[in-house]
């Protein structure tokens, strides 16, 4: 953990109510950062922050409506407030409703995009000021491997193509103000650990150079570097944490 400089860092993790949440919130909270966990399932939440303070580390968490603007900016207001600032920023709502073209109706579409990209825009947009305040902010954003394209997965694959423009166009207009933006692109992330059949597993690493599920913790590494004091030098960029799947997937299908 000696690379990780986050001791004393607010952290604000936003729809990561799951495995990956559990793993970068307990990596960066043993690391000595105050991790606030925000989602719309409130059972879920709880859940992830419990993980975290058992791991022990400093953990709390608020369910709100993070597709409304009014939660969303009272909510980084009373974070911003509590704890004086808010200087890690990790957006990982994913929702999936991946469906072929001739099955999507405008409400599958426009749910793909509310669901994945409005959440991210709303609390990127009232955190930056307060990173602004003291020239100091770590964004990362996190993406699907899907947004490269795959048969049946247009609507899905389109929201999520809309966090490398959003990526790429903030880490031009913040760096001056010494914040960076990056994106940590998953593959095929465990998130369930349910026991796949022989032929399930061998189905699903066919696809995956390396012969093996990603776990969450994989996901966690990469965000670490990402929010470390240590990652000053690095914004607009893509990591992908997919096994190599990544390097032919575009081109295979």
């Amino acid at each position: 953990m000696s690379f990780l400089k986050v001791e004393n860092r607010v952290v604000l993790m936003v729809g990561l109510t799951n495995p990956m949440g559990e793993a970068i919130g307990i990596r960066l909270g043993k690391a000595g950062a105050n991790i606030v966990v925000v989602g719309e399932d409130s059972e879920k939440v709880n859940s992830v922050v419990k993980k975290i303070s058992d791991a022990g580390a400093k953990a709390e968490g608020k369910a709100v409506n993070i597709k409304d603007e009014g939660e969303v900016k009272n909510t980084v207001e009373e974070v911003a407030q509590k704890f004086g600032t808010i200087d890690i920023l990790i957006n990982g709502t994913d929702y999936v409703n991946c469906k072929s073209l001739n099955e999507t109706s405008v409400e599958d579409w426009n749910n793909s995009f509310e669901n994945n990209l409005l959440p991210m825009f709303l609390f990127t947009k009232y955190v930056v000021p307060k990173m602004q305040d003291k020239k100091y902010g770590r964004i990362v954003n996190i993406s699907d491997l899907k947004y490269l394209g795959f048969p049946g997965t247009s609507n899905y694959a389109s929201a999520k193509s809309g966090i490398f423009g959003f990526t790429r166009a903030l880490a031009l207009e913040l760096a001056k103000d010494q914040i960076t933006v990056n994106t940590v692109i998953k593959g095929d992330i465990d998130l369930e650990g349910k026991e796949l059949s022989e032929e399930e597993l061998k189905k699903a690493l066919a696809t995956i150079p390396v012969q093996r599920l990603g776990k969450p913790e994989d996901v966690a590494l990469a965000v670490s570097y990402f929010v470390s004091d240590l990652s000053s030098y690095t914004t607009g960029q893509m990591f992908f944490v997919c096994g190599g799947k990544s390097i032919y997937a575009s081109m295979s299908i």
